[in-house]
């Protein structure tokens, strides 16, 4: 006569409500696509670093190089004291923009090295 348990009626069967948190075939597909996209973002940035490393290696090589013949120039310069023992400070800075006040502060290093010295600027 009366069933002791209630069936379910057909509409919660189709309306995709799944039972115990579960989501929805749809919801897991949509999931399953954010993480792919996420992977192929993650993937596009790695490349993107690795680019930048290497660039930033290259850059460091011929640095390298510049720096070699530069310090090589001075160890083998084969200069002798002056009589007159006067002081010449070479200085060098930047020729490239957008490196903050390091002009400003090579060139206050170098007033206050020369005063310590006890040298006139020109």
């Amino acid at each position: 006569m009366f069933a002791t348990r209630a069936q379910p009626t057909a509409s919660v069967l189709s309306n995709g409500i799944q039972s115990r948190n579960m989501g929805t075939l749809r919801e897991i597909q949509l999931r399953l696509n954010s993480i792919k996209n996420i992977g192929k973002i993650t993937k596009s940035m790695k490349m993107i670093a690795s680019t930048k490393v290497n660039k930033a290696q290259r850059a460091m090589e011929t640095a390298r190089v510049y720096g070699a013949s530069s310090s090589s120039i001075y160890k083998n310069a084969n200069t002798t004291p002056l009589e007159n023992e006067e002081q010449v400070y070479i200085v060098s800075s930047s020729d490239r923009g957008l490196c903050g006040g390091i002009h400003s502060s090579v060139a206050k290093a170098t007033r206050k090295l020369m005063v310590a010295d006890g040298v006139q600027s020109q």
